[in-house]
């Protein structure tokens, strides 16, 4: 883990982001997040996933907020053994997404202890219940600001920290995909 994490250049402290590059993840809303004054100064912003359709320019975006390229790394796609490496290290894992039928990542965070910011999304609050901090997405033009908040709660706030970290990992299992097999094969089984 410690190679992985150095050869991806891992700061000691990060909020992570994770995530096809696509403007319903509003990642630009998290990049303005992370430059808006409530938000850590001392917390660099890293990014995973692929590009997606919409022309995200994370660094274009991140010029744009005010936010300064050294308090930014996109990583862009990498394997599975990396982002489970990047999800332990993280020091809270935001996904701000305004769309999602599931928003798996939040699960994967959780399931490593990482603390989870994310939107309030159906989809997303569903999965993640209350083992997160739910952020509302409207008005749209505030959100980075509610965002930043979040982000700076979680980030100076050692009690909640632990809490999600602890909370995390019960909801994840609670996915499990053994669980699910098990149920559906007991489903029809019963019918």
């Amino acid at each position: 883990a410690d190679l992985r994490a150095e050869r991806l250049g891992l700061p000691d402290r990060y909020v992570l982001a994770v995530g096809t590059l696509e403007p319903r993840k509003a990642l630009a809303s998290l990049i303005e997040a992370m430059a808006h004054p409530d938000a850590p100064s001392d917390v660099p912003l890293v990014i995973s996933g692929p590009d997606g359709w919409g022309d995200v320019d994370v660094y274009g975006t991140a010029e744009r907020a005010g936010l300064s390229r050294d308090r930014v790394k996109v990583l862009g796609r990498i394997d599975d053994a990396d982002l489970a490496v990047v999800y332990d290290r993280a020091t809270v894992f935001v996904f701000p997404s305004l769309a999602e039928g599931f928003g798996l990542p939040v699960i994967e965070a959780m399931s490593f202890g990482t603390p989870v910011i994310h939107s309030d999304d159906p989809a997303v609050a569903e999965v993640a219940s209350d083992a997160g901090v739910t952020v509302a997405r409207s008005p749209r033009e505030s959100y980075p600001a509610r965002l930043a908040q979040a982000v700076y709660q979680v980030v100076n706030d050692p009690q909640l920290s632990s809490r999600l970290a602890v909370a995390g990992p019960d909801r994840a299992r609670m996915y499990d995909w053994s669980d699910s097999a098990a149920e559906t094969w007991q489903l029809h089984a019963d019918l």
